[in-house]
């Protein structure tokens, strides 16, 4: 914000807990206020041009042991962008685990369709049109979706359109959430009835690059950390299903 904005450095800090707040992401903040931003540049600046991925993160077998373990259709929707989300998933070894990934370009293009003024505002969580859109894409009615996420924000907004939510990173339940687990490595304790459940993931089911196609049974969606500091995320219904967030700054 310094560097590419001009904002003082000593405004970065209220700014962005401000924009946060307000807007669920920096960068959508920004975008509201009137900044004009590259959405390219700023993502390579704030993610691959920061962090060091193969420090902060290592493959996780026994993760991906737990998800190969789900047989329910299974979805990222982060915040972040495409190059940050494949980099986390491949350096978890966690890419070939899901059926599909929403991040920050197929997002905006998808809600650009659906006449979202893509020019003037940024679809993030916790608004609560984005699970809507995502929902649609899929096929599957939100009451269908188990929401894994470590944000109870982005859990609440959900959960007021009756997502089943489970929070990841602390045992202890909020408002809008259903489940909390301190990690997704306690989803076979806290919610056995997802293991080895064969035949619930149908042969064709809907990808992330558009086809609709409807499942019958539930949907999972999982976040992928954009900032890397916290752990993954989890939740329940009575036919189970996953999701998985990424987040972004």
């Amino acid at each position: 914000m310094v560097q590419k904005l001009g904002i003082p450095k000593d405004e970065v800090a209220a700014k962005t807990t401000e924009f946060y707040l307000a807007y669920g992401t920096t960068l959508a903040g920004l975008v509201a206020s009137g900044y004009r931003i590259d959405y390219d540049d700023w993502h390579e600046f704030v993610h691959q041009g920061a962090l060091d991925y193969d420090t902060l993160l290592q493959p996780d077998p026994s993760l991906r042991d737990i998800l190969c373990s789900i047989d329910l259709p299974k979805y990222i929707l982060t915040n972040a962008n495409r190059v940050h989300t494949e980099r986390v998933l491949a350096r978890l070894g966690l890419s070939d685990c899901f059926q599909g990934r929403f991040y920050f370009e197929n997002v905006m293009e998808l809600a650009a369709s659906h006449g979202f003024d893509v020019s003037h505002g940024v679809l993030c969580k916790p608004n609560p049109r984005i699970y809507q859109l995502v929902a649609e894409q899929l096929g599957v009615g939100l009451s269908d979706v188990i929401f894994f996420d470590d944000s109870v924000r982005n859990l609440a907004s959900a959960h007021g359109l009756g997502t089943t939510t489970v929070l990841v990173g602390t045992d202890k339940v909020s408002p809008g959430v259903d489940l909390a687990i301190p990690t997704l490595h306690d989803l076979p304790t806290a919610m056995p009835e997802l293991l080895d459940q064969p035949g619930l993931v149908h042969e064709h089911h809907t990808s992330h690059s558009g086809t609709q196609e409807q499942h019958t049974a539930s949907l999972g969606l999982l976040a992928v950390p954009a900032a890397l500091t916290g752990a993954p995320p989890g939740s329940r219904t009575s036919s189970g299903g996953i999701s998985v967030t990424v987040s972004a700054s």
